[in-house]
């Protein structure tokens, strides 16, 4: 459960990403500008997830179209993305051709270098 501040609920999320996962994700930030809408690495840690999580949702709402789960298993839900679950080392990424998957890797491609920070 989320902590009240002030009656505004807040929750804080913490990830170390290392490897092709923080490769990944530079390359996202990048290509998201970012780095020239924020002043921070928290604020930039932050518009990221607003991101994520937008794209999140409605990743989980074309999946229940669908599926037709309203509630889909996580288990299920990480394979549909192409994604395995290990239980003892938590998710890792597989490499698969979903149209997302290949829609995300046109888009940096195009726009990889232009954004780049030296």
């Amino acid at each position: 459960m989320a902590k009240n501040i002030a009656g505004i609920p807040v929750r804080r999320v913490s990830a170390e990403f290392s490897g092709d996962e923080a490769v990944d994700l530079e390359i996202i930030e990048v290509s998201l500008g970012l780095n020239r809408v924020t002043r921070s690495k928290s604020e930039r840690d932050t518009k990221l997830m607003q991101v994520a999580l937008a794209a999140l949702g409605k990743v989980i709402e074309q999946y229940r179209s669908e599926s037709g789960e309203r509630y889909p298993e996580f288990g299920d839900f990480a394979a549909w993305l192409g994604i395995k679950t290990d239980g003892a080392s938590g998710i890792d990424e597989i490499h698969h051709s979903s149209s997302e998957g290949a829609e995300l890797q046109n888009h940096v491609a195009k726009t990889e270098g232009q954004d780049a920070v030296v």
